[in-house]
């Protein structure tokens, strides 16, 4: 389960969590960080594996595969509990499995590209030309929608798959909230007339 954790030279917060047996640290943005106070959830405290995703897939979470850089946190006592929500959910690195500092690249001939998520380590690996290589922190639906309209992609491989999959779920969510908040509205307009006395029921 991942656990919030501040920085002690900085008013800032990351979340480590195991994925695949090693410890990966999130970095969060400002906005991530709210999010996490909005829910209650403070330094040192556990929290379920699939808020750590829906902050992953809106972009409030990250790995730059700089590890862990505060000093202190390698020799804290990490307990992570079973998680209903598993590792495998987490976008990874289709040659290694790592999840540090993903990028989308095109490899191959312009017209039979592959598709593939890879971290720093397999991206230096010998083999065919990259013909585009972005990080997938950059990478939004429309973004990824036109990419894949401007090449010719003959193969997408399990990771990017899982990675489309997620920004349409994230897509699907904003307009979910949306609906919600809109419906609300609408339901709180007639509640107010029925207290004026309008007979609106």
């Amino acid at each position: 389960m991942p656990r919030l954790h501040q920085y002690r030279n900085r008013n800032a917060c990351y979340v480590l969590t195991a994925i695949g047996g090693k410890v990966i640290t999130y970095q969060l943005t400002p906005e991530g960080e709210k999010k996490l106070a909005a829910a209650r959830i403070g330094p040192g405290e556990q929290f379920e594996r699939s808020i750590l995703l829906d902050l992953y897939r809106s972009g409030d979470a990250y790995t730059g595969g700089s590890g862990v850089d505060d000093p202190l946190a390698s020799q804290m006592e990490m307990d992570f509990a079973n998680d209903p929500v598993p590792e495998t959910a987490f976008p990874a690195c289709d040659i290694c499995k790592s999840v540090n500092d993903l990028h989308l690249t095109l490899r191959g001939i312009p017209d039979k590209l592959a598709a593939q998520l890879q971290c720093p380590t397999c991206r230096d690996l010998p083999g065919a030309q990259s013909d585009t290589i972005i990080p997938v922190a950059l990478l939004s639906r429309p973004l990824l929608s036109r990419l894949f309209q401007m090449k010719t992609v003959a193969a997408r491989s399990p990771g990017v798959k899982l990675f489309e999959e997620l920004l349409r779920a994230e897509f699907e969510s904003k307009w979910e909230a949306l609906r919600k908040r809109r419906g609300n509205a609408q339901t709180s307009l007639f509640d107010i007339g029925t207290k004026d006395g309008l007979g609106l029921d």
